[in-house]
């Protein structure tokens, strides 16, 4: 596919030529994303055919349209935090939503945001707690976009305990379907107000949405509205420290634990019952080295912790740890969250590891941005991978987990191919409906070759046992989410072919297969 001087002309003359560029030296800063060389091999992916920045919904409607026209694929990002936002393997016209970065509306009445593709979920933090207000916000920090999360990709994190899903906070959207048409869903479409995605009339959220989001495959998420949840923190967070080891100072109504489990059964229990008890701001399952890792500013120095930290007391640590944060709107009301923590630890054998102030300040960024976690796993070696990952009932999650990792990932330990300074970097979080998500996370190095191979190998191996294990459709071709390829080799395991139905919508409603299905699906009926 190529970009002729015609079609480069028609998008120009949409977006000024201020907005658009083919240049190589532009172009390759696209293309550079974590996780490419595990998917194409190298690290650089192929180059897009040209990288625009529309201004605002009509704009992005007449790229679409000019695509069409022409016969090119396009794929629309905002903050592009993964090969799914970026990369393909075939070129595409990049839209790169930067240029669309306003908060339109904040209804604190109602408990509504409307934002703009490349708001940033601390973005909107910063504006909604003025209000006492918060969104959800995910585990892939704090420059993620708040689209991205609830429309078009996954949308998982530790604080999705109080927050719930990201799908389940989409309260309506303006759609640029793949044939440049705009759609308004919901209550938008019908009253012109942001109140419910479902209606009046016939709802489209799955369409749009799905469990996984079609990640650029199904047209371009211009506005969206979202939900936002009480805050009882001060309207302005006081950060201390110097980057990039930042802490935030905890106010006097929140509580951070760093727990300790004897095993995996106590974990699974204790998350059935903190969940159950509806008290928890954050949690996650992270082993308790891992956390105490957090506060260290370079790999010399995490190495310096590690070897300082007697084997003995390493060992009693063990991979069974957690993170928990609770808030409170009183006094009152945190002393008796505290009371049932404590209630809920002596029941699961759980043991509170004391952390010091440092420690404590690191561990709350963290819960109020997500940042931390994600830089302590990109850190020792450069890049990350994920899987045996998947969305279940909390036992099964955690068991299922394991047991995918010792089947298929031990080589790689064994073998240096991933770093393994500390025990089963295994991460879980619990959603707002009580099931749950885990993820095996592999530290490794994207300029070693021979590690890249084992690595590839070996996820490959963990999909297939994560979908035979009924933990969903999960793959290292997807990362993260949906690619076709994933999709047919799980199928066999799942009992309702929905890939049959996601494909006849796509060739509904883009006929040309213009929206690049690279990380969805296509047209194409499956043999």
């Amino acid at each position: 596919m190529t970009l002729s001087d015609t079609a480069y002309k028609a998008l120009e003359d949409t977006v000024g030529p201020n907005h658009l560029s083919r240049e190589p030296v532009d172009l390759d800063s696209y293309c550079f994303v974590w996780g490419n060389e595990l998917l194409y091999g190298e690290k650089f992916s192929p180059r897009p055919l040209a990288v625009i920045l529309p201004g605002s919904t009509e704009e992005v409607s007449a790229i679409v349209k000019t695509c069409n026209r022409f016969g090119l694929r396009y794929r629309a990002h905002a903050t592009g935090f993964e090969v799914t936002a970026l990369s393909s393997d075939s070129p595409f016209v990049c839209i790169d939503l930067r240029r669309m970065n306003r908060i339109i509306q904040i209804d604190a009445k109602n408990r509504i945001a409307v934002v703009e593709p490349y708001v940033s979920q601390m973005k909107l933090f910063l504006e909604t707690m003025k209000h006492g207000l918060r969104p959800l916000m995910l585990s892939s920090g704090p420059s993620c976009s708040v689209v991205a999360g609830c429309a078009a990709h996954f949308g998982s994190g530790a604080s999705t305990i109080s927050t719930d899903y990201g799908s389940r906070n989409l309260l309506g959207a303006e759609w640029v379907l793949p044939d440049g048409d705009v759609i308004r869903l919901g209550s938008l479409g019908s009253t012109g107000e942001w109140m419910n995605a479902d209606g009046p009339g016939p709802s489209l959220r799955g369409v749009l949405r799905g469990y996984g989001g079609a990640n650029g495959g199904n047209g371009v998420f211009t506005k969206l509205a979202t939900k936002i949840y009480p805050w009882y923190g001060p309207t302005e967070i006081r950060v201390k420290g110097e980057g990039p080891n930042y802490e935030l100072e905890i106010p006097e109504n929140f509580e951070v634990y760093t727990l300790n489990f004897p095993d995996m059964k106590s974990v699974n229990d204790f998350h059935h019952l903190i969940y159950e008890a509806a008290i928890a701001f954050h949690f996650q399952r992270l082993a308790v080295p891992f956390v105490l890792a957090l506060p260290t500013t370079s790999n010399d120095e995490l190495y310096s912790l590690l070897q300082s930290v007697p084997k003995e007391v390493m060992d009693s640590l063990g991979p069974y740890g957690a993170t928990l944060a609770i808030d409170a709107s009183s006094k009152e009301e945190m002393e008796y969250k505290k009371k049932v923590v404590n209630r809920i630890m002596e029941e699961t054998k759980a043991e509170s590891f004391p952390l010091d102030e440092t420690q404590k300040g690191v561990l709350f960024y963290h819960v109020l941005t997500g940042g931390k976690v994600l830089r302590g796993v990109f850190r020792p070696g450069g890049s990350f991978m994920i899987t045996a990952t998947g969305d279940e009932a909390i036992d099964h999650i955690g068991v299922v987990g394991e047991e995918v990792r010792n089947d298929s990932l031990n080589e790689l330990y064994e073998s240096g191919a991933v770093f393994n300074a500390i025990p089963s970097l295994n991460w879980q979080i619990c959603y707002g409906e009580g099931s749950g998500h885990v993820e095996s996370l592999l530290l490794y190095d994207p300029a070693d070759p021979e590690a890249c191979t084992q690595i590839a190998h070996s996820c490959g191996e963990a999909d297939h046992i994560t979908a035979q294990r009924g933990l969903g459709v999960n793959s290292l071709e997807n990362c993260l989410s949906y690619k076709e390829e994933a999709l047919k080799a799980a199928e066999p395991y799942n009992p309702v072919d929905f890939v049959k139905y996601m494909k006849r919508i796509k060739k509904a409603i883009d006929p040309n297969n213009s929206s690049d299905p690279a990380f969805y699906v296509s047209p194409d009926e499956w043999k």
